[in-house]
């Protein structure tokens, strides 16, 4: 046994391992387990030396990598951030792949639908235009979408510009859009390269049309976007969250949403999933909620499982494997 699928419940890696299958026959020997399996293998699992997981992937010591998988080498995620359980790994000198790049590209599709989508008023305006007062509810749901400046010549804000950031960049290429990104991290050589603009923070919220938060999780951008930003927006704009809820201090959003009616707001994550029914973003009218689904689901779990297995297929011919994550990149992961 040289390779094993390492999954939270069974039943997620009997489903890995069929995608893992439809992408290559050389996974047909492969069996998934999960932790207990593990932990109380009698040491059947010593010769293991890579292990293939995806979401929910089970969390291991240094200890207990040491004790139940001596032979490891490498750990191969179809998913995409392993921040949460990637440390110890990497701390025992097992080399670690991430399919964050295949599931950004998912959540930038995502987010290029709602940009174009926004620019466009449609979100406010669909919601408006469902009333039995049929006619005033249809000029009114109109307003939303001409006081917007349409997808010719708005101005686009991306906070970081990461794999998501940089395939939503691409994404919108087609479009006579113009693109500012905060990121502290982006060389200037690699903004020219993107054609896009580099610009303070402050001054992407209050020029922007459209502004769509791609931070990672770390502990200098958590709750970074208050109220003296968001009050930056001009009437009529749109801010987009599906980087991660804790860079936005939701109390202050939900205030601005509250003051400003005609600014929108499009959250697919927040601080606390799902939100408790007493949060006040639950009550703006002009806030749109969607249950975390950017990233990867149904039929699109099979380009991570093509990228990881791709890594793993590279590897073992002796070629560089993308997507390897080490210490440096697992503290700028969102």
């Amino acid at each position: 046994m040289h390779s094993i699928i390492l999954t939270a419940e069974r039943k997620d890696g009997i489903a890995l391992q069929q995608r893992l299958l439809n992408a290559s026959s050389s996974f047909k020997e492969i069996s998934p387990y999960v932790k207990e399996d593990l932990l109380s293998g009698e040491g059947r699992f010593k010769e293991v030396q890579f292990v293939f997981s995806t979401w929910y992937m089970p969390q291991l010591s240094a200890e207990e990598i040491k004790e139940y998988l001596p032979s490891l080498k490498a750990v191969f995620y179809a998913a995409g951030t392993v921040k949460y359980f990637a440390k110890p790994f990497l701390a025992s000198g097992v080399r670690v792949f991430s399919a964050a790049k295949a599931n950004g590209a998912a959540v930038a599709e995502f987010v290029a639908a709602q940009v174009l989508l926004a620019n466009k008023g449609y979100f406010q305006a669909q919601k408006a235009c469902k009333s039995v007062l049929w006619r005033l509810a249809f000029q009114r749901a109109r307003r939303f979408s001409e006081m917007r400046k349409g997808n010719y010549g708005a101005r686009i804000g991306l906070i970081g510009c990461g794999s998501v950031g940089e395939e939503v960049v691409r994404l919108l290429k087609p479009y006579r859009l113009e693109i500012l990104v905060y990121d502290p991290y982006l060389p200037e050589e690699k903004c020219q390269a993107l054609g896009v603009t580099s610009v303070g923070l402050e001054y992407l919220f209050e020029n922007c049309d459209v502004i769509s938060n791609h931070l990672p999780d770390i502990p200098s951008t958590r709750g970074l976007i208050d109220y003296g930003l968001l009050n930056r927006l001009h009437d009529y704009s749109t801010f987009i969250n599906t980087g991660r809820g804790a860079q936005v201090v939701e109390a202050d959003l939900a205030r601005l949403l509250r003051k400003r009616p005609s600014i929108c707001a499009l959250l697919d994550v927040s601080r606390h999933e799902p939100p408790f029914p007493w949060s006040p973003l639950l009550r703006r009218r002009n806030l749109f909620l969607s249950p975390h689904i950017a990233g990867s689901l149904g039929d699109e779990s099979d380009r991570l499982v093509e990228f990881i297995t791709c890594a793993y297929e590279d590897y073992c011919a002796g070629r560089e494997p993308k997507g390897e994550i080490d210490l440096d990149k697992l503290e700028l992961m969102a």
